[in-house]
């Protein structure tokens, strides 16, 4: 009962995690880059990632903890880093990814360019920093929907492997 219960806790994080990436990525940032204020384009930005940041770590230790919870009742962390133990291998990869992300990485590089605005950088850097900053965000759905789609194959006995 335990692990159904976390299985369930998981994918319900999962799929509200990568919806709200996805929005950000497919709706904000367009919004923000289409900004034609360079003020306006970062408060906008600043506005929505200050409040998902929060949402998506709550999400990623969900996450993490009921997924190792499971690994750890299944004794699946023996399959991690082996043939069989692709679609785990994957999956906690994707994890750690994103908890590097978004307890280190993201919030120095949110500041680094804000700092950047907040010193008057020209119109056309800023508008360089968000076309990145989306093509990154697409990199990570990417890699969300691929660690998501290794959850399913793990889930129906890892099918190709």
């Amino acid at each position: 009962m335990l692990f159904v219960l976390m299985h369930i806790i998981h994918l319900l994080t999962v799929i509200l995690w990568i919806g709200g990436l996805a929005f950000v990525t497919m709706i904000v940032l367009p919004m923000a880059i289409k900004t034609p204020d360079a003020l306006q384009k970062v408060l906008l930005f600043q506005r929505v990632e200050h409040r998902f940041a929060r949402i998506a770590r709550f999400y990623n230790l969900v996450t993490g903890v009921t997924g190792f919870v499971m690994i750890f009742m299944t004794g699946w962390y023996q399959t991690l880093f082996t043939r069989g133990g692709i679609p785990l291998t994957v999956m906690t990869l994707v994890w750690v990814f994103w908890f590097v992300m978004l307890f280190g990485l993201e919030p120095i590089i949110i500041r680094r360019m804000l700092d950047n605005m907040a010193k008057g950088g020209a119109k056309l850097e800023i508008d360089a920093i968000f076309i990145r900053l989306n093509r990154l965000h697409y990199f990570m759905v990417a890699i969300s929907l691929a660690a998501s789609a290794a959850g399913a194959l793990l889930a129906h006995g890892g099918g190709i492997f």
